[in-house]
C-alpha cells in the first residue's frame, strides 16, 4: 500500500500536534459535524481562542 505524499504528510502533522497538545482544529471539524449536525462549528479562530482559554485558565490543572 503506497501513502501519497500530501497524505502522508498531513497525518505527521496531525500526530505531532497530539503529541505536543496542540488543538487540531480538522478533528474538531469532523468532530461537531458528525456529533452535532445542526449546529454551526465555530470558526477557526473561535477554536484556538476557544482551546487556549481552556488550557490556560484553570491554573494548577497543568503538571508543569
Amino acid at each position: 500500500m503506497r501513502t501519497e505524499p500530501k497524505a502522508l504528510l498531513a497525518r505527521t502533522a496531525a500526530l505531532v500536534r497530539r503529541i505536543i497538545g496542540a488543538p487540531d482544529y480538522d478533528a474538531y471539524l469532523v468532530h461537531a459535524t458528525t456529533c452535532r449536525p445542526g449546529s454551526q462549528p465555530m470558526s477557526r479562530d473561535e477554536f484556538l481562542k476557544d482551546r487556549l482559554d481552556a488550557r490556560y485558565s484553570r491554573p494548577g490543572q497543568r503538571c508543569c
